[in-house]
């Protein structure tokens, strides 16, 4: 007998950002920008991914507060009567703050980057302020910790790419995760902009309560 699903979460990739073309124009002036606002292409695929999710029924669309999501969020919300939340739960792997603003050349930026990158996929290691393996796993946990203790049986999420990949690590792997099979993980898994993850759970369900049902669905694009 099937087991049905207590809750479905519908979690989307917001629309291309000025960041994920940042290396088609990088020049040496470039910096660390606070905040990513989406390209005309990103605003597209926000029109279509609404086009596409008009007929899905969404108890509560939550979003990350960073730009690129709340943008994508109120195109989302042009085309949907949703009622929409903003959480800084599901924002993107955040950098020292210490790099912000500054040139990206610049060696000591350079340095505290490369640093802070090491420590995304080594438990026990913290760069400043900078988001870490540990901080992330953590962070993943509140997430779903709040996804299941929700009243609503659907709910969509507008996030990121990396720290997507993080919850759905954390919802399929529980307590068996690594940071050596994290990082292979991320290696091998993508979600392109505006792609959809849908997650079921049920507390009858083995290991972790979690099942993935669709990953990366980007049928609504061209």
């Amino acid at each position: 007998m099937e087991l049905k699903p207590q809750k479905t979460i519908y979690f989307f990739r917001h629309g291309q950002s000025e960041g994920n073309i940042r290396h088609i124009n990088a020049t040496d002036e470039d910096i660390h920008p606070a905040e990513q606002h989406l390209t005309e292409l990103g605003q597209e695929q926000a029109h279509k991914l609404a086009q596409r999710i008009a007929e899905f029924k969404f108890d509560v669309l939550l979003s990350s507060t960073l730009t690129r999501s709340r943008e994508t969020t109120e195109i989302i919300g042009q085309h949907n009567d949703y009622n929409i939340e903003y959480s800084d739960l599901f924002i993107e792997r955040q950098k020292p703050s210490s790099i912000i603003g500054k040139l990206r050349s610049d060696e000591l930026v350079l340095a505290t980057e490369k640093a802070w990158k090491h420590s995304l996929f080594n438990s026990g290691e913290q760069v400043e302020d900078g988001d870490s393996y540990d901080t992330l796993i953590a962070r993943a946990d509140k997430a779903l910790e709040l996804l299941q203790s929700r009243p609503e049986q659907n709910i969509g999420v507008i996030t990121h790419g990396f720290f997507l990949n993080t919850v759905i690590m954390r919802a399929i792997l529980g307590d068996t995760i690594n940071p050596a099979l994290y990082q292979r993980l991320h290696k091998q898994s993508w979600q392109d902009n505006t792609g959809m993850m849908v997650l079921q759970y049920s507390p009858e369900y083995p290991y972790t309560g979690w099942r993935v049902i669709t990953y990366n669905d980007t049928a609504h694009l061209d």
